[in-house]
């Protein structure tokens, strides 16, 4: 997984995948855990139950101790030959700017030019799963394997994750097949014989458009299951959850302009009606 961004570090690295350092990324990770104190990034906070932004409160790394000395706590730069002759242990703490007692923590540890996370509080389960609690009612049995998803990618689980995404998706077209057998002029045989890309194309009237133009996820999903590495998994994970989560949310988008349009038409008949009585 490549460091693009500081929330892709603290918010979709998996614990104990190592990311590999180089030359040309030294300076990157110095500025990272050397010059930060006003780092901050946004996400979702359990015990606010709202967005947030998160502030660093706390950056400090620990310097190998000689045989008998005190383990000394640092936070200015240190210097990469220790720092890739030794494993530092390396602590950050950021606090929810909505309220300062909420805290985030996160450990990393440095060896062989490689960069761990070792530790993180909340988990990346605690974070995300309240996050889509918005789409329990449109997934109904569903919700279950999305949250599963998502605290198996918090675990470091690549392929079992895209197992319960890509069933999400399947009872997603599902339902929408199930409302195309109504019709008469529906020819079931030529769907049950077509592949996935073909059967989102056959419903594709019905379907969220971001779906259908982005039908390809599906074999992204497949792949990952029967032959990618479980790092690849990993990696392209919050990117397929994406695809799912826009797909829901245009789905939830047309409930709610559904539900706004019935209340408005509900309430120019009632007026009109009164306005003659």
């Amino acid at each position: 997984m490549e460091i693009s961004t500081f929330e892709d570090l603290y918010l979709k690295l998996s614990l104990y995948k190592p990311i590999q350092l180089n030359e040309e990324k030294d300076e990157d990770v110095v500025k990272l855990f050397s010059y930060c104190d006003n780092l901050q990034f946004d996400c979702y906070c359990p015990e606010c139950s709202k967005e947030s932004t998160f502030l660093m409160v706390k950056n400090e790394y620990y310097i190998q101790p000689s045989i008998g000395s005190a383990m000394r706590t640092e936070s200015t730069t240190f210097l990469f030959d220790r720092l890739y002759r030794f494993g530092i242990p390396k602590t950050q703490i950021f606090s929810c700017q909505r309220n300062q007692n909420h805290i985030f923590t996160y450990n990393f540890y440095f060896k062989d030019k490689q960069l761990i996370k070792t530790g993180q509080y909340p988990s990346m389960a605690d974070i995300e799963i309240p996050s889509i609690q918005k789409y329990k009612n449109l997934l109904k049995r569903d919700y279950s394997d999305f949250s599963k998803a998502i605290g198996l990618h918090s675990h470091g689980v690549g392929a079992g994750s895209f197992v319960y995404l890509r069933r999400i998706f399947e009872n997603l077209i599902e339902e929408i097949h199930q409302e195309y057998l109504q019709s008469d002029h529906w020819d079931d045989d030529l769907y049950q014989r077509s592949r996935m890309d073909d059967k989102i194309k056959l419903l594709q009237d019905k379907l969220p458009e971001v779906l259908v133009e982005n039908r390809a996820i599906y074999g992204i999903m497949s792949k990952g299951i029967h032959e990618l590495s479980e790092d690849e998994c990993l990696a392209l994970f919050p990117d397929v959850k994406l695809g799912i989560e826009l797909i829901l949310d245009e789905k939830l988008y047309e409930q709610e302009k559904q539900s706004k349009r019935k209340s408005f038409s509900s309430f120019v008949s009632t007026t009109v009606a009164e306005l003659k009585s």
